[in-house]
C-alpha cells in the first residue's frame, strides 16, 4: 500500500500533466482497440454473409461485381437484368449441382418511407439455401408468400393468413410459410413464385440474378471459366463469392496495414511522451529523491517507484482509450459501413475481452521501456549532490 500511495500521490502532483500524457496513450490504445476489433468483426460478418447466401457463385448482369453481391445479399432494385433463358446454360454447366433463378424488386411506401423487398424464386432456391427452416410450406401457388422473420413480427402475420401485399396496391398474398430466423437480411424478405413477381414488376421472362450452388466447391475455378466461356458469357456477370470476398479482404488488410503503420508511429510518440513526462518529474523531486536516498531507500527502490509510476499512467491510459473506444464503437461503424465497397450486415466491430487485454499487456510494455531511462537517472542520483543542487541536477 505504501508503495501505492506514493505512485499516485505523485501522479496527483501535476494532475493536468499526467491526465494529457495518460490520453496520449488513450489514443494510441483506443485506435489499436478499434483497429482489431474491426478486423475481427469484418472477418466474422462475410464468413456469415458467405454461409447465409449459401451459394458459391453469382451470376448477375453486366456491372460492378460488388454492387451486385451487395444487392443479392442486402435486397434493392437492380438496374438491369438477365434473360431467363440462361438458366438452362447454367444448370447444364459442369460441376454446378443447383441454380436458382432470382427476380428481386424493392418497393418504398411513400406515406412511411419504410422500403419492401420481393424476391421470386422457385423450388431450386431450396437446393441453395439449405440452412433455411421453413414454418409451412415454400410458394407454390400463384397468391402463396414466403414471409421472413422479421415482416412476419411487425405485419403479425401467421401461416395461412390473407394479407395486402406492402407497396402493391390492390394485390394479396396467403401466407403459406414463415422463414426462421437467419440473422440476415433473408428476414426481411418477402417470396413469391418467379411466375408472380415476373408479373407484378412487368419483367416476363427475366431475371435480376441466379444463385449457384457447385457439386464440389473446390471445381470453382474450372465452372466459373466454363461459365464465361459459354454463348451467354459475354452478357453474364459470374461473380465467384469466394473469390470475391477474399478480394474484399484483401483490399481491407491492406488498409489495415497502412493504418497500423500510422498507428505505430502514434505508439512511439505516446511512448515518448511518457518518458518524458515521468523525466521531468524526476527533475523536479531531485531534492526529494535525495533525501528518500539519504534516510535508507536504495537506487532499487527508487528505480522501482519511478519504474511503477511510468506503467501508472500508462495504465490509466489504457482504461481511458478502452471506454472511449467502447462508447465510439457505434459511430466508428456508421463510419467504416458508408466507406466500405462492401458491408456485412452483422456488427462490424467485434470488441473482445482477449483483445482489450492485449491492448494492456502493448500499453504496460510501452511503459516499461518509456520509464527505463527516467527509472535509472533517478536511482542513480548521489544523495549528497541532490539535495545540495535540487532540482538542476
Amino acid at each position: 500500500m505504501t508503495w501505492l500511495r506514493l505512485v499516485l500521490q505523485n501522479g496527483a502532483r501535476r494532475k493536468l500533466r499526467t491526465l494529457s500524457t495518460a490520453v496520449g496513450i488513450a489514443l494510441a490504445v483506443g485506435a489499436l482497440f478499434s483497429l482489431v476489433s474491426f478486423q475481427r468483426g469484418y472477418q466474422i460478418g462475410m464468413r456469415d454473409e458467405l454461409d447465409k447466401l449459401g451459394a458459391h457463385i453469382l451470376i448477375a448482369p453486366k456491372g460492378c461485381p460488388y454492387d451486385a453481391a451487395s444487392i443479392a445479399l442486402h435486397g434493392a432494385s437492380w438496374p438491369c437484368y438477365l434473360k431467363a433463358d440462361y438458366l438452362q446454360r447454367v444448370k447444364s454447366t459442369e460441376g454446378v449441382a443447383e441454380a436458382s433463378p432470382m427476380l428481386m424488386n424493392a418497393l418504398t411506401d411513400q406515406v412511411s418511407g419504410s422500403q419492401s423487398v420481393y424476391v421470386g424464386a422457385n423450388l431450386d432456391l431450396l437446393g441453395v439455401k439449405r440452412a433455411w427452416k421453413i414454418d409451412g410450406a415454400f410458394p407454390l401457388a400463384d397468391t402463396d408468400c414466403l414471409i421472413g422473420s422479421s415482416i412476419a413480427k411487425a405485419m403479425h402475420l401467421q401461416k395461412g393468413q390473407q394479407f395486402d401485399l406492402p407497396c402493391l396496391k390492390g394485390e394479396t398474398g396467403s401466407v403459406s410459410g414463415i422463414l426462421q430466423s437467419t440473422q440476415g437480411a433473408d428476414d426481411t424478405f418477402i417470396y413469391v413464385t418467379l411466375a408472380r413477381a415476373q408479373k407484378l414488376f412487368g419483367r416476363p421472362e427475366e431475371l435480376t440474378h441466379i444463385l449457384v450452388r457447385l457439386t464440389d466447391p473446390d471445381k470453382l475455378d474450372s465452372v466459373v471459366a466454363a461459365l464465361r466461356g459459354c454463348e451467354a458469357g459475354m452478357d453474364m456477370n459470374v461473380v465467384p463469392l469466394t473469390h470475391l470476398f477474399r478480394t474484399i479482404q484483401r483490399m481491407v488488410n491492406s488498409t489495415r496495414l497502412l493504418l497500423l503503420c500510422i498507428l505505430a508511429v502514434g505508439t512511439l510518440v505516446a511512448g515518448a511522451g511518457v518518458g518524458n513526462t515521468v523525466l521531468m518529474a524526476v527533475t523536479e523531486r531531485t531534492r526529494e529523491i535525495g533525501i528518500m536516498r539519504a534516510i535508507g531507500a536504495s537506487a532499487k527502490d527508487i528505480f522501482l517507484l519511478v519504474w511503477l509510476e511510468t506503467l501508472t499512467i500508462c495504465a490509466l491510459g489504457w482504461g481511458i482509450g478502452i471506454v472511449g473506444a467502447m462508447l465510439g464503437a457505434h459511430g466508428i461503424e456508421v463510419w467504416l459501413r458508408a466507406r466500405l465497397p462492401f458491408a456485412p450486415t452483422g456488427t462490424l466491430v467485434h470488441p473482445e475481452l482477449g483483445t482489450a487485454l492485449a491492448c494492456l499487456i502493448g500499453a504496460l510494455l510501452l511503459g516499461s521501456v518509456a520509464g527505463l531511462l527516467p527509472a535509472w537517472r533517478a536511482a542513480h542520483f548521489s544523495p549528497i549532490e541532490a539535495m545540495r543542487v535540487g532540482s538542476g541536477v
